[in-house]
């Protein structure tokens, strides 16, 4: 059996999901996220399997800004309290280890911006940002469409800060890893 070609019908489905999600995010929730960031003295970004993987791939971003951020897989993530930020990455809105961060977050006195697909959950946050997806089947397994818009949504937000604190390429080059 020959692999299937690239189908444009494929990369459309595609493309339109990730641009519902983000275009479905209210102007207000998005500002108010941003802010939250902004605002933070540190920044402990979650998530599990794929969420996990673009949540650090987001805070290592962040981090080349220059505020003091880590990822959940990072082994010196600090305590967190008043004036920290937990950034909770969840597409089903029901990872047990991401909502027990999460309330654990909040408890201790930190702000929780969480970023799911599902608004029905009852999550322990400030800020909910829904990435809404088309209802129904999808060709893309599992989260695949989640995570797309997720990764989509977290760059719009380094936009946003870079633009809102007036960085550039070349300052976050400066702190970009010279160990590759």
């Amino acid at each position: 059996m020959e692999p299937a070609l690239i189908s444009p019908e494929r990369i459309d489905a595609y493309t339109d999901a990730v641009r519902t999600a983000l275009t479905s995010v209210p102007d207000d929730v998005h500002q108010r996220f941003v802010r939250g960031l902004l605002d933070a003295r540190q920044i402990v970004v979650a998530g599990r399997g794929r969420s996990g993987m673009i949540g650090s791939a987001f805070a290592r971003r962040l981090g080349q800004m220059g505020p003091a951020v880590w990822s959940l897989d990072d082994s010196t993530v600090p305590r967190l309290g008043a004036g920290d930020v937990l950034v909770a990455c969840t597409g089903s809105g029901t990872t047990p280890t991401v909502l027990s961060l999460m309330d654990t977050a909040h408890t201790g006195g930190a702000r929780v911006l969480a970023v799911t697909r599902a608004p029905d959950q009852e999550l322990v946050s400030d800020v909910t940002v829904e990435l809404a997806l088309p209802p129904g089947g999808s060709i893309y397994p599992l989260g695949t469409l989640f995570e797309a818009a997720l990764l989509a949504y977290l760059d719009q937000v380094v936009v946003d800060l870079l633009a809102t604190l007036g960085k550039t390429e070349s300052e976050l080059g400066a702190r970009h890893t010279n160990l590759e």
